[in-house]
């Protein structure tokens, strides 16, 4: 038998007062415990322990309680439902983080600009204008998207580095190669006694 495959709107749908009622009732009547003597106060227990509680997450949890997943064969008191709740809804909730963590990161500051109006009408030299302006954009946007993020501190001499010839690289690789092999030896000889 196929299992369906339920998507992120079914798993978070909040349960109903009478989604509630129907996983108290078949807990109640499947599984050992002490019958309380004011049933309304019972149930307003569990009506604050499941206060927001997803639906799905409610019919999981009774399916795995009636399956022996508390370690024990009794009716779950209001926390102990909330808890196995909570630890089936772990997951689910985890993986929600991280969608939104990765929107946040991946986000070019450009998609919360507003799109840009329609081309301007009657007008040629506006019409051109406007051309001129989106052609440019989009250039601009496919070189930033064909390109990997530069760190400005990173390679703020980007421009100077473009213009030096190969000898001043290679002196200057030779430079920092006669510094860093004198302060060494300078270090190894203020370690010798």
């Amino acid at each position: 038998m196929e299992k369906p495959n339920f998507g992120a709107e079914h798993v978070f749908r909040p349960a109903t007062h009478a989604d509630r009622v129907d996983a108290l009732r078949v807990l109640v009547n499947a599984l050992p415990g002490r019958r309380p003597v004011d049933m309304e106060l019972m149930l307003a227990a569990f009506e604050l322990a499941l206060e927001g509680c997803s639906r799905w997450a409610l019919a999981q949890a009774t399916r795995e309680i009636l399956q022996g997943s508390l370690g024990h064969g009794f009716m779950p008191s209001p926390p102990e439902l909330r808890r196995e709740i909570d630890r089936i809804m772990a997951p689910h909730l985890a993986a929600r983080r991280r969608e939104a963590e990765a929107e946040r990161l991946y986000r070019w500051p450009e998609d919360d600009k507003p799109c840009a109006l329609p081309a301007p009408v009657g007008d040629p030299g506006a019409v051109a204008r406007w051309r001129a302006k989106r052609d440019s954009e989009k250039a601009d946007a496919a070189v930033k998207a064909a390109s990997p993020p530069v760190d400005p501190a990173l390679f703020g001499d980007r421009e100077a580095r473009k213009k030096r010839t190969s000898a001043d690289a290679v002196s200057g690789f030779l430079s920092r190669q006669h510094r860093r092999h004198f302060h060494s030896s300078e270090a190894d000889q203020e370690s010798d006694p």
